[in-house]
């Protein structure tokens, strides 16, 4: 529920300007590859500008950082596994496949989470939940299908590859329910530590992997991309955080169906991928299973 402060239409807005911008990202990160971009580079880029605008936005608001062991492995984790591979594994996967596919198998990382938290017995088992993850599993299945939307059957590794993405997001929610420092500093110092975590994780790597890529002036069209991506991650940071303290953490996961939406409409745009029958009954299915993993069952009159 907004708070008194945000209009029910404010934060709709909100939610759909938020998932157009991390729903751009798949199609920066498209540009950024063709252009020669190495995926470790890639992911170090955006991890900088968006990095570097949190630091001084907590130091401006005079926030506290944690530098105990408790927060230094909880940044590396983090960063890691919810911000550096998959970051990287996606501009590597769009290199191969439509950019409006990634955003929707992107989207299956809710899925990922209740399948492990069930796993490691953090959620209870539901019917219900289970009923949906095997729905947008299906989602992924029609759109692996030959001749869905994949212009090539020897695309499909590639298909398995980019649902390592969804998957090590899932595995950072878990991360992050078990290492969370207990004193939970504020989420701006928490997400500035993981894109350190990040960045100390992205620069040696790619350093010795020989992917360090320096984008240097005059820039060529796929090297404003990797510009424009550390731009886009900024602001869609700076308005997470503010819709977060908005509207709350429910609400703001609905955004997942924007990244949707929007990454198959930028596809389009950009490089004219196409939006068929197959993949709307892929993005169907998905969207159902999204529904049914995040529901929570009502709660009785007077309860907690």
């Amino acid at each position: 529920m907004s708070s008194p402060s945000t209009s029910p239409l404010h934060a709709v807005i909100g939610i759909v300007c938020l998932g157009s911008l991390w729903g751009l990202m798949m199609s920066l990160a498209k540009m950024a590859s063709m252009a020669g971009v190495p995926p470790l580079s890639y992911s170090l880029w955006q991890s900088t500008g968006a990095g570097i605008l949190l630091l001084l936005l907590a130091f401006w608001r005079d926030l506290q950082f944690g530098f105990g062991w408790q927060h230094i492995r909880f940044y590396l984790a983090m960063g890691i596994f919810s911000i550096a591979l998959p970051n990287a594994n996606m501009a590597l996967c769009v290199q191969h496949i439509p950019a409006g596919l990634m955003s929707l198998l992107v989207n299956l990382s809710p899925v990922v989470t209740y399948a492990l938290a069930v796993l490691i017995r953090l959620e209870a088992f539901s019917a219900v939940r289970a009923f949906g993850i095997l729905v947008g599993l299906s989602g992924v299945v029609v759109l692996a299908s030959p001749g869905v939307a994949l212009p090539s059957a020897e695309l499909l590794p590639w298909i398995l590859q980019a649902l390592l993405t969804p998957a090590l997001y899932g595995l950072g929610n878990i991360i992050g329910v078990k290492l969370r420092p207990s004193d939970r500093n504020a989420p701006i110092v928490m997400a500035a530590g993981m894109l350190g975590g990040a960045i100390s994780f992205l620069l040696p790597a790619a350093t010795a992997l020989d992917q360090l890529y320096m984008p240097l002036p005059p820039f060529v069209p796929g090297e404003w991309a990797l510009v424009a991506v550390m731009f886009v991650s900024v602001c869609s940071y700076i308005l997470y955080f503010d819709l977060l303290r908005r509207v709350g953490a429910v609400f703001v996961s609905q955004a997942s169906y924007a990244v949707a939406l929007s990454g198959l409409c930028w596809g389009w745009l950009f490089f004219g991928e196409t939006i068929g029958l197959g993949v709307a009954m892929s993005a169907a299915l998905i969207f159902t299973g999204l529904y049914l993993v995040n529901r929570r069952p009502a709660q009785a009159p007077g309860s907690a």
